[in-house]
């Protein structure tokens, strides 16, 4: 993969679709959580016999349809991302960061879900490379 560099002015036209990206991401991530959990108690209740027709049988393949859906819905949204050059640090904490070059320097700009802009930056080889420092009035080249 050839890294696609950004300008401040490009990652933040990317704000918006990032946004929901990640929502899309979460959604999906809280919707499988709950799918995994029912289709351990309904394999439990399959496993003790049930046969083809029974009730919980049928909700068992439904749930687990369902599961395959959302799991894909959820590699389509990083897949996005990662489509528009973007790399997807953190999506607990919705942390996106975008190769950029800084007063001739290669870095990180950084953006977290609920920011109106990316206003920060990362080193790319500091030790502290995951502190995030604010943006200085310069602006990319």
């Amino acid at each position: 993969m050839n890294p696609k560099f950004f300008t401040v002015e490009e990652a933040n036209a990317l704000v918006g679709f990032l946004d929901a990206a990640i929502d899309r991401i979460r959604r999906n991530r809280q919707r499988q959580l709950w799918l995994q959990e029912e289709i351990s108690i309904l394999q439990l209740i399959v496993g003790c016999g049930a046969e083809e027709g029974n009730d919980d049988r049928v909700e068992f393949d439904e749930k687990v349809m369902q599961l395959e859906t959302v799991e894909r819905e959820i590699k389509r949204a990083r897949a996005a991302i990662c489509d528009a050059g973007c790399i997807l640090k953190d999506e607990e904490h919705g942390l996106i960061d975008f190769f950029s070059i800084q007063n001739n320097t290669v870095v990180y700009l950084s953006w977290r879900q609920g920011e109106n802009a990316v206003g920060y930056w990362r080193s790319i080889r500091e030790p502290d490379g995951n502190e995030r420092r604010p943006l200085e009035e310069t602006r990319s080249k």
